[in-house]
């Protein structure tokens, strides 16, 4: 399976999770999880609040995906993708949300690792990228989010979410160096 083929998958999921009964089955709902529905932990991911919070995270997908296209390969970025919705899905729990739903954590965490291999490759603005994305989690955790982004979604912003695929992006990116460069 090739980045872009996952890339490609990964969207037409998230484009199918917004079936109503697909959406209710999949979406993050602390009771559900708690009566045994575990899937809910990764697929919460998957499920959006509205169509614009749908086409915002497919956006940052594939911004994301192109900025950094040059570093992915299968071996990383599928195991990477699915820790980060596992472990975003768990640290929920720790939040005041008993429901949740998007890709922006993961998100996250692809940026962050992305800037991270620019850094090790010596891009120039991969330091400024590193230190705005942490800016911004920084400034959601003070105020909670962007009022205008949770209006928009039509829910509240869950920078704890972000800070975790942050963390995890971060992590695979120091840990798990692999090859530094592929070619373009």
């Amino acid at each position: 399976m090739s980045p872009l083929w996952f890339i490609g998958s990964l969207t037409l999921l998230v484009v199918i999770a917004q079936i109503p009964a697909l959406h209710a089955l999949l979406v993050w709902e602390r009771a559900d999880i708690l009566a045994g529905q575990w899937w809910r932990i990764v697929t919460g991911n998957l499920t959006h609040t509205n169509a614009i919070h749908l086409m915002m995270n497919i956006a940052g997908l594939l911004v994301i995906f192109f900025l950094h296209r040059r570093y992915y390969s299968d071996r990383s970025l599928v195991p990477m993708v699915w820790l980060m919705m596992a472990a975003i899905g768990l640290v929920m729990f720790f939040s005041p949300y008993s429901w949740y739903a998007g890709l922006s954590g993961v998100l996250h965490g692809l940026f962050v690792w992305g800037v991270v291999k620019d850094i090790q490759n010596k891009v120039p603005l991969g330091w400024a990228m590193l230190a705005g994305v942490f800016i911004k989690l920084g400034y959601e955790a003070y105020n909670g989010g962007d009022s205008m982004t949770a209006a928009l979604i039509q829910a509240g912003v869950a920078y704890q979410a972000h800070w975790t695929g942050a963390i995890v992006g971060l992590l695979f990116a120091l840990l798990f160096r692999g090859p530094i460069k592929k070619p373009d």
